[in-house]
């Protein structure tokens, strides 16, 4: 792990079969159980792709440009400095927020060169922090050194959903897995997993090594493995 970035422990929850969604998954997980092990984890920040903060924490309306103008180089927007951080990568900037915090965490917003100066601005108005690295799409390996450099994030929780998780992944970002193995089966087709969309090349299993492994009530499992590096 480089000390230029946090060290990131991807944390979730999942049926047998890898799925993650939540909704599915109410009857075979304890009320509190996957917030409970988060805290375990100490974490100083977690973070979440578009998808899921748009179900979960944003307003349900998206937002509305109106001048195209892209933001342009890399930069930086600290609105202020907490003990917490909740982040969201949201590439072209689509996410409204009403709130420059999810449950006392400040809001940190990392986003592509093509989103836009007005996107930045609305950022702004609501002292919402963001990050700008990428030209396209966001350079996560970039986004993850300013995140240390700019918020003293020491270790960052990645909370899905399968896709960010994978683009995590591929990029070598994740130093260990945390996983909160629920007994019960989804089963269905196209239902998203933990890691989702690496590319076609990636043919190989990442291997692992177990940490530990720890029976909790209801007869989930909690395991950690750490990722190995070749």
């Amino acid at each position: 792990m480089s000390a230029q970035r946090p060290r990131i422990i991807c944390h979730m929850a999942s049926s047998i079969d890898g799925k993650i969604d939540g909704s599915a998954l109410q009857n075979v997980m304890r009320p509190g159980e996957y917030e409970a092990l988060h805290s375990k984890l100490g974490g100083n920040a977690w973070l979440c792709g578009r998808t899921t903060m748009q179900q979960h924490f944003a307003a349900s309306e998206l937002f509305v440009v109106a001048n195209k103008t892209p933001a342009g180089s890399e930069s930086v927007h600290v609105a202020r400095r907490a003990d917490s951080y909740a982040v969201s990568v949201d590439t072209l900037g689509k996410l409204r927020w009403t709130s420059s915090e999810i449950s006392g965490d400040h809001l940190i917003c990392i986003l592509s060169e093509s989103a836009t100066l007005d996107y930045l601005t609305m950022l702004r108005e609501q002292n919402i922090s963001y990050i700008v690295a990428g030209k396209d799409a966001v350079n996560l390996p970039r986004a993850m050194e300013l995140l240390a450099a700019n918020f003293g994030i020491g270790t960052l929780l990645l909370e899905g959903g399968g896709h960010i998780n994978g683009g995590f992944l591929q990029a070598g970002l994740v130093d260990e897995i945390s996983l909160l193995l629920l007994p019960g089966i989804d089963g269905r087709r196209q239902i998203a997993t933990v890691f989702d969309g690496l590319s076609s090349e990636q043919r190989i299993a990442v291997p692992l090594a177990l940490k530990s492994v720890e029976r909790r009530k209801g007869d989930a499992l909690w395991l950690r493995y750490e990722v190995l590096r070749s």
